[in-house]
């Protein structure tokens, strides 16, 4: 036994040149080495927690001795491989009539990134395996604070909006990990070049960053259009726009976004027919069966309702009101809320009829004196009933694939 460990250990010495050969021929082009050591941010992220940043993401709260050290759970870890995968940040060059994909972050217009991405991570993996390493592959789950890391690994560094910024391509990208015992020799950090700017603080209309370098989640618009549960904060619905699934505004605005390569989005089938008169008509089923295989599938069509109806009512598009109209017989009374407040934000003939419509087979009180409220042209009150409260499983903190 200890011969076999032994000869796993002489062999799980390799150089860095080898191990980024081998990622781009898996065909990760940007990759860089950290080493498996106490992350200096810990107590940030302790901090960050205790301010209830993290919103409803109670996920992010379990296991901080591993994130502090990953040798706590794996004690062969020696090397982090961080990888670095770029996404098409223009749209395509035609769309269809009323489409909803501007209104979907670009790296939701695809297929699942991480189907797509998880047999190139796999065969990768294995590959360092076979070098007589312990190795597990990891993305957007596990313990890790994946954009510190990629920085430790030389592929950028974390700007003020917390995203990891390469300074030869931007921030448009995905990020992977492999944690393996081979003891590579890391890159060097890349240094902050933020410097004075404050382009995306300042382009922020929710006002989620508290300081620079510090998000706080619940006022972020792809936290509260992706993982919030229930209804949203009415004085944050303005800010969210037109943004149906996530949001990009921290980095259309960033000037090192400038360098990124101009390539055009290849969307997902289902994604180029998809209207918001779509969303806030089909069966819960339906939207789900239409959206699987995308990102927006892990937010249920509920949430999806919810979003469609405030876009709506930040668009105030007539040719909307009959969809509205039809998913306000939601079951769900956070979707109701939502249509109930897009018509009041309205302010039409048209929209206070729709509205008037509402009140009669709305059985909910606290949703009826909200209608009554905008109906009387009173500024409706935040909504605390518990029946708006969306319950869903959180998504696992996964031990790997």
């Amino acid at each position: 036994m200890k011969f076999a460990v032994a000869l796993r250990e002489s062999m799980a010495v390799t150089t860095r040149d080898e191990i980024l050969d081998l990622c781009r021929h898996h065909g990760f082009q940007r990759a860089g080495i950290a080493r498996a050591e106490p992350t200096p941010h810990a107590d940030f992220l302790a901090q960050w927690l205790a301010q209830g940043y993290q919103g409803d993401m109670a996920w992010l709260e379990r296991a901080p001795e591993f994130r502090k050290d990953i040798r706590l759970r794996f004690p062969w870890a020696k090397s982090f491989i961080v990888l670095a995968i770029d996404y098409a940040p223009e749209l395509p060059e035609k769309l269809r009539q009323k489409s909803a994909l501007p209104m979907i972050a670009r790296y939701a217009r695809g297929a699942d990134y991480h189907d797509v991405y998880k047999p190139r991570l796999k065969k990768l993996q294995d590959a360092i395996k076979a070098l007589g390493a312990d190795a597990m592959w990891y993305q957007d789950t596990g313990p890790f604070l994946e954009r510190e890391l990629a920085a430790q690994a030389g592929l950028g560094w974390v700007g003020k909006n917390t995203l990891l910024i390469d300074p030869r391509s931007g921030s448009w990208k995905f990020l992977a990990l492999i944690v393996t015992s081979l003891d590579i020799e890391p890159d060097k950090p890349e240094p902050d070049h933020c410097g004075t700017c404050t382009a995306c603080l300042d382009a922020c209309p929710t006002k989620a960053f508290p300081q620079p370098y510090v998000l706080d989640a619940r006022k972020c618009i792809s936290y509260l259009t992706i993982e919030h549960k229930g209804a949203m904060d009415p004085a944050l619905r303005d800010g969210v726009g037109n943004w149906l699934f996530g949001c990009d505004i921290c980095q259309e605005v960033c000037p090192w976004n400038r360098k990124a390569e101009p390539t055009r989005a290849e969307p997902h089938e289902e994604l180029t027919g998809l209207t918001l008169s779509k969303v806030l008509t089909s069966k819960d089923d339906h939207l789900l069966k239409r959206l699987a295989g995308t990102p927006l599938e892990r937010t249920g069509s509920a949430r999806l309702k919810r979003n469609a109806a405030i876009v709506a009512g930040n668009l105030r598009d007539e040719s909307l009101l009959p969809s509205i109209e039809q998913a306000m017989r939601h079951n769900e009374a956070f979707v109701r809320e939502a249509c109930y407040w897009a018509l009041a934000h309205y302010g039409t003939p048209a929209a206070r009829k729709v509205l008037a419509r509402a009140q009669r087979h709305e059985e909910d009180d606290t949703l009826r004196e909200q209608i009554i409220a905008a109906l009387q042209g009173n500024e409706p009150q935040q909504t605390t009933h518990t029946d708006l409260l969306d319950v869903q499983d959180e998504p696992d903190d996964q031990d790997g694939p």
